[in-house]
């Protein structure tokens, strides 16, 4: 087949575009549509303005089909797109701009051929004489899902569709022309949808990239947007039901303003926003206003978030290597590589060996070909209740194993809680965080699960015993036991902690 001729870069003529249709993206949309990546996902709040990115994103394609007209009509091909989504009113929101806007830039359509009829789903616009089409589809009949190749796509509300929508039927037809695709969507969970996100996050992915876009990023529906860290702080108070108090507290600060509908809010978070924050509940807010994927309902490690705690750091000269593990053979056999700074406050998952169904020796033998017990490794923290499998990993690594310690439960997730916390008003980042490549370490920091509801779990009390689930929870244990071994009780200073390790 015949290869199709670049268009001119969107960044070229797309600002002359938005003076012709009076449409002034915000930071963000300009950041997505100026991007060059071939999959762009963005998981974006209610009213962020994901459909006006995903409509504009096919504007400039039609100039690039007009500049290679003659090209296209020689060799018999035709630019082809698709705004893709669960129902035909999903697509209708993205084609409803790209209709107006090509109708405002002056671009003749094609009689018979353009139809925008949406209570029939009958939404297509064609240009040249059918060289350039766009076409509103409905994955609720795949049937619809099938052509020539495409040059692109735009899917509305992704996370409502099935995967198949997108490997069975769409991508295949972008193989032909070197098609793109751009996902926008409020999340659901962790999905397929998610996945994709996730892949958009990994540097190793230069095809893919992707964009969290909270309600509150855009300032035409809520100008001042968020202070976010403020709103966390204020959940995490919510949720140790102390909100009242805090609410006093700024208010006797000055921090405390009255919004246009008569909202008291916190100074920094808009009225509206912050009116939603109180009436819906944290799980709700946290997926269709703040575009979160995380699953809050019974979490243990709640403040978790794959977007501050996940990077790519690498190994880190200047501070110390350490192991921990928990052991299984029916359940995982796990080993962390864990570095640390000289202080032992800030902690980073550096690599991890996540098996089953193995023995000792082959552990030992799998931790040597992975080269997980270097030279700088300074011991590991083991699995108390099997000292015999822990002797023998000493013999075989020849790497000293540590005392984990005697914490109850309570306090190894009290650990946690502290090094996950981000700096409540903007000051400091995580004391924990997890390299990407740790595929199980970050599944289980998500899943790990009490029986009780979010709400339920946080308002226990130090003094209340806290019971997760014995599902997911082989490398938080494993991370738990080298925090009680290295950091002592989390209510008893550090000097304390360091004077009753000496005795």
């Amino acid at each position: 087949m015949a290869a199709l001729r670049t268009p001119p870069p969107p960044d070229a003529i797309w600002p002359h575009i938005w003076d012709e249709v009076e449409w002034v993206p915000y930071d963000l949309q300009r950041e997505v549509l100026l991007d060059r990546t071939r999959n762009k996902v963005v998981a974006a709040g209610r009213r962020a303005g994901k459909s006006q990115m995903g409509a504009h994103r096919l504007v400039p394609e039609a100039f690039g089909a007009w500049t290679e007209l003659e090209f296209l009509r020689r060799k018999g091909l035709r630019r082809e797109y698709w705004i893709v989504g669960p129902e035909y009113s999903d697509a209708e929101k993205e084609f409803r701009v790209i209709y107006l806007a090509l109708e405002r830039l002056g671009f003749l359509f094609d009689h018979p051929g353009t139809y925008n009829i949406p209570e029939s789903g009958n939404m297509q616009i064609s240009l040249f004489d059918r060289r350039f089409i766009i076409s509103a589809k409905s994955a609720k009949y795949p049937a619809t899902l099938v052509g020539e190749g495409l040059s692109g796509v735009v899917f509305s509300e992704a996370a409502k569709l099935k995967p198949s929508t997108w490997i069975k039927y769409v991508r295949p037809t972008l193989a032909d022309f070197n098609g793109w695709a751009q996902f926008g969507s409020t999340p659901e969970g962790k999905n397929w949808f998610y996945d994709l996100w996730m892949i958009g996050q990994d540097p190793e992915r230069a095809d893919w990239k992707s964009w969290r876009a909270p309600a509150w990023v855009n300032p035409y529906v809520y100008p001042g947007g968020v202070n976010e860290e403020l709103l966390k702080w204020l959940s995490e108070q919510h949720r140790h039901g102390r909100l009242d108090k805090a609410k006093i507290a700024l208010a006797e600060l000055g921090r405390m303003i009255k919004g246009p509908d008569g909202v008291i809010a916190p100074y920094g978070i808009h009225p509206e926003i912050w009116a939603m924050w109180l009436d819906m509940s944290v799980e709700m807010f946290n997926q269709e206003i703040a575009a979160l994927f995380t699953e809050y309902v019974g979490r243990v490690l709640k403040d978790f978030d794959e977007e501050i705690h996940v990077n790519s750091d690498e190994y880190r000269a200047g501070w110390e290597t350490w192991a921990c593990a928990d052991y299984g053979f029916t359940n995982p056999f796990v080993w962390l590589i864990v570095q640390t700074d000289p202080r032992h406050e800030k902690f980073h998952v550096l690599d991890e060996i996540y098996e089953v169904g193995r023995t000792t020796e082959e552990m030992a033998e799998i931790i040597k070909e992975r080269g997980l017990n270097p030279v700088t490794l300074r011991g590991f923290y083991p699995d108390p209740a099997e000292p015999d499998r822990t002797r023998r990993l000493e013999q075989l690594l020849k790497v000293r194993s540590m005392d984990p310690g005697s914490l109850v439960i309570n306090d190894r997730l009290e650990w946690f809680r502290r090094k996950l916390k981000v700096g409540v008003l903007g000051g400091g980042g995580p004391q924990l965080t997890v390299n990407r490549q740790c595929v199980n370490t970050i599944r289980e920091f998500n899943d790990y699960r009490y029986k009780e509801t979010a709400e339920q779990a946080g308002e226990r009390g130090r003094s209340a015993p806290e019971h997760p689930l014995k599902k997911d929870d082989h490398t938080p244990e494993a991370l738990g036991r080298m925090f009680g071994g290295m950091l002592g009780s989390p209510y008893v200073s550090t000097r304390q902690n360091k004077v009753k390790a000496t005795r």
